[in-house]
């Protein structure tokens, strides 16, 4: 049975073109835009609109930052990723220094011959130590898979619309405690469930829903949550679509309330 309380946030995985080549040094608009296209025009780590009035305000991101990691991961391209101003500029920053990568796991990045520009996907040694920083600094990286160890449950969230709060997603399985604990780690580094970073578009969204008895398909929000819900609704016929953004509107007055 559908659960229309919840959405996933997906593993964005972008499908880079053969014949263009992608970095932060040069080939950065290539970089854009597939990245662009693989969030729909989102932050991959806070899921709002990397657009303010019409104009970008995305930046293209490095998941294991410059200064905790060897000069080739400057330009490789699956720790490239796309993120807001404030997850970049402000709520990354949180506890940089405790993601720093031991110089043993660096040396041994220092020798690989990379691809640079022409990088596709991520290679073995660039996973091993994505992996120790995953895991160093409790933070679900993007793109790609995020894990804790190689053979591990791939960490996802989950948006509870309900509750109007990110919790751990579904890996098909259980997840460890220090599984959960890098999932929760992450949740609590860029405030996601904060007063400050509380996601308002679903309410907006569902009061629109409820008021025009529409599922408000030409009408763009300002994140990802609310597009993954309505897809959700569209496998339900109108009236029951209301009543299910009634439930969640009323739990949202609730909650503003108390």
């Amino acid at each position: 049975m559908t659960d229309y309380f919840s959405v996933d946030i997906p593993v964005f995985m972008p499908d880079y073109d053969k014949e263009k080549l992608y970095g932060w040094s040069r080939y950065k608009d290539n970089l854009w835009d597939i990245l662009k296209d693989t969030t729909s025009g989102y932050c991959m780590y806070c899921y709002d609109t990397v657009w303010i009035n019409g104009q970008r305000r995305g930046q293209i991101e490095h998941g294991i930052e410059k200064v905790n990691s060897p000069e080739y991961l400057t330009d490789c391209v699956p720790n490239l990723g796309l993120a807001c101003e404030n997850c970049n500029g402000k709520y990354k920053r949180r506890a940089e220094e405790k993601r720093k990568l031991s110089k043993e796991l660096l040396r041994e990045f220092e020798s690989v011959s990379c691809k640079k520009y022409a990088c596709r996907i991520p290679c073995e040694r660039y996973i091993k130590l994505r992996i120790e920083y995953v895991r160093r600094g409790k933070i679900i990286l993007q793109p790609f898979e995020s894990k804790a160890h190689e053979n591990g449950n791939i960490l996802k969230l989950r948006y509870d619309l309900l509750n109007g709060k990110y919790i751990p997603g579904d890996c098909g399985c259980s997840y460890s405690r220090e599984e959960l604990g890098i999932i929760e780690g992450h949740i609590r580094l860029f405030g996601l469930n904060s007063a400050e970073r509380r996601n308002r578009e679903v309410g907006k969204y569902c009061k629109n829903v409820i008021d025009y008895h529409s599922l408000m398909q030409d009408m763009s929000y300002d994140n990802l949550v609310v597009d993954l819900f309505r897809d959700k609704l569209k496998d339900l016929p109108i009236d029951d679509a209301v009543k299910v953004c009634k439930i969640i509107y009323s739990r949202a007055l609730l909650q503003r309330a108390t």
